[in-house]
């Protein structure tokens, strides 16, 4: 196999990773949730406490222009009582029109300039690392970005405050980990099947849970429109100021329109709201009430997956057999289709599982892509030049594309059906690896644009009614990080986190992990390494050498685990 070569920019010049991000590489949680009503105990009631209090200092007497700004900057962080602190430091006028909520701008903090412009203004130099917008999105930035604010001034009683600025805050990106809390809003797959997670960030305070459903009433973030789907009518809204805590409770008062629907409904509600709301940490329960009255929701829904596991073993062949690798020594225990994968003389392998349907694997051999299926005889499907490795999805649909004709997306039915799917990635001029995840909402496509790579997210858009599992489309793309390296693979780790492996211009790997709707974070990766396959957390990452070594990370560094490897499988629900 032919390995490229480009010139990118070095680690050195690569985006600093979150300081927290590395909880998240090793997290990995997953479990199949129940419903029920809950029934708020006699309690006190009260709101939720806010996880992080920064203690912000009030403007002091004499201070200079300078003084102002940074201390504006610096109270800004804490959004307690409504920013009431950072609003000491601005006019009377000018405090009711700034909207801290509009947007967050996150920079390292240690390169800010300060720059007067005249007597009443100045600017300041920043390092712009990532955004969040009003409705918690968080978008990383392709590199460090130099962005200036500007700032103007006025004396009230002799004292300078701040009568211009922009809206929003500026935050520095450990403070950020600190004042700002991640919260999965979800939804579901449109058989309702699946919890989808629509990663969201905002600042912890008493306020949080309201803010939390009024995201969640909203809908889900553009690149995820059409391909999830939401318990709630359209329309449906709060009718209370806040969402209330008591006895650990939320009480989430809505609008009378969802008592026009079905009870199944209602109880999807309480699911999305209970597992939306579980990241803060004084809810364990939530209470739907209309007009203040309980509503009385019956546990009887059907188990709903959320994070749907893998089977954590490597999925291998090695030695005429294609099956998972023991957890130590070198035995291969073969699946049912193993027989069928090697007779294709596989150079990629996709399986997966389907619900009352058996194993379905997706092989690139000599001839092209097969469809292999519990109880079946092997198919071939795509025969075109150049594709690269299938996957197979939760509906059993195998999705192959030629790599020089990164538009030309097919998806082929368990019947051989094969469906053209639109494509969003207009740019591409070769693609390299797609992976689907777990749920079938959403893909993860891994091509380059000219001499850029690219990294996105879209959403999966499957037709209506009895065919709604036809992948018709694909949605606005989410750009992710990815160094601008030659891109080698992308794998899925968990419902929120995907991993890429990219080349640099001296053979070393790099492996960057990418929170979809947050921050990454870099590890090395080992020489000569080709592919990798997930697992459940980054500790089940494997890689594939060009010499067949497979290889796992054991501390900081990665360790052969065996040799002779052909191919290294992707499981997606084994």
């Amino acid at each position: 196999m032919s390995r490229r070569h480009r010139t990118g920019r070095g680690l050195a010049a690569r985006l600093t990773a979150v300081a927290t991000l590395g909880a998240l590489l090793l997290s990995g949680c997953a479990g199949i949730p129940s419903s029920g009503s809950v029934h708020a105990g006699q309690a006190v009631e009260s709101e939720a406490s806010p996880e992080f209090d920064f203690l912000a200092r009030s403007p002091q007497p004499g201070a200079t222009q300078e003084e102002i700004l940074l201390g504006f900057v610096e109270a800004a962080a804490s959004p307690q009582d409504r920013y009431a602190v950072a609003r000491e430091f601005l006019t009377p006028a000018f405090s009711t029109e700034w909207d801290p909520d509009a947007s967050a701008l996150i920079d390292g903090g240690i390169q800010r300039s300060p720059q007067t412009l005249n007597a009443n203004a100045m600017t300041l130099t920043v390092s712009a690392l990532a955004d969040v917008g009003v409705s918690g999105e968080y978008m990383q930035r392709e590199s460090p970005t130099t962005q200036v604010l500007g700032y103007e001034f006025t004396q009230i009683e002799g004292e300078w405050r701040i009568s211009r600025a922009p809206q929003g805050i500026l935050v520095d990106q450990p403070t950020f980990s600190l004042v700002f809390g991640s919260y999965p809003l979800y939804f579901f797959d449109p058989t309702f099947s699946y919890l989808v997670p629509d990663l969201r960030w905002f600042p912890r305070r008493t306020s949080t849970p309201t803010v939390i459903v009024n995201a969640l009433l909203s809908g889900p973030s553009e690149w995820l429109d059409g391909a999830v789907r939401s318990a709630f009518p359209e329309g449906t809204a709060l009718t209370t100021a806040s969402v209330r805590v008591v006895t650990r409770s939320a009480i989430v008062d809505l609008s009378p329109s969802v008592l026009q629907t079905e009870a199944i409904s209602l109880q999807r509600m309480q699911l999305q709201l209970r597992e939306s709301l579980q990241g803060v940490s004084s809810i364990t329960g939530v209470t739907i009430t209309v007009d203040q009255i309980e509503q009385q929701i019956s546990d009887t829904l059907a188990p709903v997956i959320q994070d749907p596991h893998v089977d954590p073993r490597a999925l291998i062949l090695r030695d005429g057999e294609f099956g998972h690798l023991a957890a130590s020594g070198d035995t291969v225990t073969p699946i049912d289709l193993s027989e069928q994968i090697v007779a294709l003389e596989p150079s990629a392998v996709s399986v997966g599982v389907q619900q009352g349907s058996g194993n379905t694997a997706a092989v690139r051999g000599e001839q092209g892509v097969s469809v292999v299926r519990s109880g079946s005889e092997a198919r071939l499907l795509d025969e075109r030049a150049g594709l690269i490795a299938p996957v197979v999805d939760v509906f059993g649909y195998v999705w192959s594309v030629p790599r020089d004709a990164p538009g030309e997306l097919f998806a082929f039915a368990p019947d051989g059906t094969r469906t053209s799917v639109g494509t969003s990635w207009t740019d591409a001029t070769s693609i390299t690896s797609i992976a689907l995840s777990r749920d079938g909402t959403r893909l993860i496509a891994l091509y380059e644009a000219g001499d850029a790579t690219r990294l996105v997210a879209t959403g999966i858009l499957r037709q209506e009614g009895e065919g709604r599992n036809v992948p018709e489309r694909l949605g606005t793309p989410l750009e992710l990080a990815v160094p601008a390296e030659a891109p080698l693979a992308t794998a899925w780790v968990n419902e929120l986190t995907v991993a890429t492996l990219t080349e640099g211009p001296a053979e070393e790997t790099l492996i960057t992990a990418q929170q979809i709707g947050g921050p990454s974070s870099e590890i090395e990766g080992a020489p000569d390494a080709l592919t990798l396959s997930g697992g459940n957390t980054s500790r089940e990452l494997r890689l594939l050498s060009a010499a067949g070594e497979l290889l796992q990370r054991r501390g900081l560094s990665w360790q052969p685990r065996i040799d002779g490897v052909g191919v290294l499988g992707i499981s997606i629900g084994l």
